[in-house]
């Protein structure tokens, strides 16, 4: 099957998001006006079942689009926390699907395509007026884009002593204490961390050099000073609760712990820019209503700015985008202030070496 992404550059996404920023609000009647028969005629009281990674973003989500969409649309929606691609390919193949609208990373989004797993995306449906042009794909919606970033305890390291780099990050010298990285490797940036630490740029990060990067781990800080999280939540308790001072993380769950009071933070400097599908499982019961909540999160401003504010996350929803204050926008992942200090994931190099990145990074962890 043919590759369903198109390849992403760094500054097309961070143009997405300055003419964004510019675009004229139009979302207030989108949601009617852009429907099709189709739309108007799904029953109001249908369900869709979400899968995402639980914790902090799930209440986020849900207070921000999902019962928004519901006052609307009379839509309920069931919100888990147990996405999986292993569990989206098992419904799909026994026939049996539970889940209407499914989270994946950008590689497994790929690998769900080329296994023939999802439902074509109807755009009558939804409608792309409010979708970023790196967002749109034949089977889902790049519809959050995060920064992959570096984080600590501020009891044990204030601010001032905080690491500016990942070099800083890995210096055991520096940081004689233990450090939690993401122990999956489908979102986790820790390799392209550990070439960037070695003074690697960014525009020769790719392809990845996956024994470069183990090799300097293994040097720093050392296999046995890494431990591993395998949830998002994870290293936010792990941080609060003192098992670890420094941790990977994403932007948004270190913002969601500071407010709610949590002495932690952490750097968008040098942090790795990336982002997850929705997509529809084939077989899926509702997914006339999985779209319809798809073309709401893409096109409702208003829902789409409370989402931004909230989660610190860009959602793929331009019309969001020119509601929020200079002051909420400039921090986001996709900010053009942002664009020389950080790094842009590669998704197609991550479709095509996951499974083999993943086995040898297991293999290393075990010691060989």
């Amino acid at each position: 099957m043919t590759q369903p992404t198109t390849p992403i550059s760094r500054r097309s996404i961070l143009r997405t998001g300055a003419g964004a920023a510019l675009a004229v609000p139009f979302a207030g009647s989108l949601l009617t006006s852009c429907s099709t028969k189709s739309t108007n005629t799904a029953p109001a009281n249908k369900t869709v079942t979400v899968t995402s990674y639980g914790g902090s973003y799930n209440d986020q989500l849900t207070k921000t689009i999902l019962k928004p969409f519901e006052k609307k649309t009379g839509i309920r929606s069931t919100l888990l926390a147990n996405t999986s691609l292993a569990a989206l390919k098992t419904q799909v193949h026994s026939g049996d699907v539970q889940w209407d609208l499914v989270e994946l990373t950008a590689p497994e989004y790929v690998q769900a395509v080329n296994e023939d797993l999802l439902e074509k995306f109807d755009y009558d449906i939804i409608s792309d007026k409010g979708l970023p042009s790196y967002a749109k794909a034949e089977y889902g919606i790049k519809y959050l884009s995060f920064l992959f970033v570096m984080a600590w305890d501020q009891k044990h390291i204030p601010d001032g002593q905080a690491p500016k780099n990942w070099a800083q990050f890995f210096d055991q010298s520096r940081y004689p204490t233990k450090r939690s990285v993401y122990g999956q490797l489908s979102d986790s940036s820790v390799l392209e961390a550990a070439r960037l630490a070695e003074g690697i740029p960014f525009d020769k990060i790719y392809p990845l050099d996956v024994d470069a990067a183990l090799r300097y781990l293994a040097k720093h800080p050392g296999r046995d000073r890494l431990i591993y999280h395998t949830a998002n939540q994870e290293p936010v308790q792990q941080l609060t609760s003192g098992e670890v001072t420094l941790s990977t993380s994403f932007n948004n769950r270190i913002n969601a712990a500071r407010k709610d009071g949590a002495r932690l933070n952490f750097s968008s400097s040098n942090g790795v820019l990336a982002g997850d599908y929705f997509v529809v499982p084939k077989g899926s019961r509702n997914k006339e209503a999985a779209f319809r909540l798809m073309n709401f999160m893409s096109n409702d401003a208003d829902a789409g700015a409370d989402f931004d504010r909230t989660t610190n996350l860009t959602l793929a929803n331009t019309p969001a985008l020119a509601k929020l204050p200079a002051a909420v926008a400039d921090t986001l992942p996709t900010s053009p202030k942002l664009a020389e200090t950080i790094l842009v994931r590669d998704d197609e190099w991550w479709a095509k070496n996951l499974k083999a990145t993943e086995q040898r990074f297991k293999l290393w962890q075990a010691g060989s």
